[in-house]
């Protein structure tokens, strides 16, 4: 029996519709849909010295690009269906290489280009779904499987090699790295061109909108609270486990080693998810050892099996939500403008919740003095984010 991805290539009848270079392509875009952000965090300091602004004043930066993803994603699908998702997305592209090249010149620069970037990826966040959705209708499960593990691989080398690295070269080669892979995805793109399909009329008005829809809505909060969650937990954990004892450097490998451990689950979840026409056990199960993963954390022990299995639950469970909320946006619709309809909705509404989320976490350690109280909100969280989790699994499509 082949496996899922040996019949990328081959016997398919979907050839017709894209170029053969669209895995490439899909691989390259997951590589930089995360490195221009997650490349930005471990260079703050030599940024604000190179720019001779306060650290403090540069921590925007990184909620800059959250909150264009929770403003500009429902834009997306209409873009998209007048236009077609592989202009949408070329132009997005040619946006996110320019903005990235050229942020590095001056502090405004910095801030305008970081909104450009947001904006950009945005539109990618929303269409690649939809896109793998068209071209791949019966392969959905190992195609964004290699999206999110393309995603994931990439954001965490640039997490851990982008200091290093502008060590040697400097911060503003570092970033402007960046671009050179968004060109060469452009370039591996193009061909796409080719085979794009726009809406009819008649398409248009089959669909019903996608906010009047209680199934769209429950994977919304779906989406929004392991967004939040997820942000939160990169956020604050490193200082968590400073207070609890550890030393900055072994808080920062477990961060690390949290990053690694997700890499599986980028894989693995997409693909069974959709080889099950339920995913009723899998929506359980991650929450479960989620909750386990923050009760450890809660813990003011320095043991390092504890340390270990909370990076570790942390990364997979994490990602796991992450991939598998992708996953359903297209196996929860029966179209790829339906899939680009809820994915803009469920990233609108969930990067929204994750650019408040650090925040607040922060708030209620502030008012409360503890890591116990906050930890304990975000698991009721998760137990409503499980809810909304087998709410979607109950339905066939989110339209029913």
């Amino acid at each position: 029996m082949n496996h899922p991805l040996t019949t990328l290539f081959k016997g398919s009848d979907y050839l017709k519709k894209h170029s053969k270079w669209l895995i490439l392509g899909i691989v390259l875009l997951g590589a930089s849909m995360r490195m221009p952000i997650t490349m930005i965090s471990p260079l703050l300091d030599q940024i604000a010295h190179g720019f001779n602004l306060q650290s403090g004043v540069l921590g925007g930066i990184t909620t800059i690009p959250l909150l264009c993803f929770a403003i500009v994603s429902p834009l997306a699908p209409r873009l998209a269906a007048k236009y077609s998702n592989e202009v949408v997305m070329f132009g997005a592209m040619i946006i996110l290489a320019i903005a990235n090249f050229l942020r590095v010149f001056t502090p405004s620069a910095l801030f305008i280009g970081t909104l450009f970037i947001g904006i950009a990826i945005a539109m990618l966040n929303v269409l690649l779904p939809a896109t793998i959705a068209e071209k791949y209708p019966q392969r959905i499960g190992p195609v964004t499987s290699i999206y999110t593990f393309s995603m994931t691989l990439f954001s965490a080398i640039t997490a851990g090699l982008s200091a290093p690295v502008a060590g040697k070269i400097g911060w503003p080669s570092t970033l402007q790295s960046v671009s050179v892979i968004v060109v060469i995805g452009l370039l591996v793109w193009l061909p796409n061109l080719r085979y794009r399909e726009t809406e009819t009329v008649e398409e248009a008005q089959m669909t019903r909108s996608v906010w009047r829809v209680s199934g769209a809505w429950f994977l919304t909060i779906y989406m929004g609270i392991q967004s939040l969650i997820f942000y939160t937990t990169v956020t604050w954990l490193p200082t968590i486990l400073i207070n609890h004892g550890l030393t900055p450097n072994m808080a920062s490998l477990m961060l690390g080693l949290s990053q690694l451990a997700s890499l599986p689950a980028a894989y693995f979840v997409p693909i069974w998810a959709a080889k099950r026409p339920r995913q009723t056990g899998l929506i359980t199960t991650i929450a479960v050892f989620y909750v386990i993963s923050l009760l450890l954390l809660m813990l003011p022990t320095t043991s390092l099996v504890v340390v270990v299995a909370v990076a570790l639950l942390l990364g997979i469970t994490g990602n796991a939500t992450f991939t598998l909320a992708i996953a359903m946006f297209s196996l929860k619709t029966s179209t790829p403008r339906e899939t680009a309809a809820i994915s803009g909705m469920a990233q609108s509404g969930g990067y929204l919740l994750a650019a408040v989320g650090p925040l607040g976490f922060g708030l209620i350690h502030d008012l409360t003095h503890s890591w116990v109280i906050p930890l304990l909100v975000l698991i009721i969280l998760l137990g409503i984010m499980a809810v909304a989790g087998l709410a979607v699994d109950r339905k066939k499509t989110v339209f029913d």
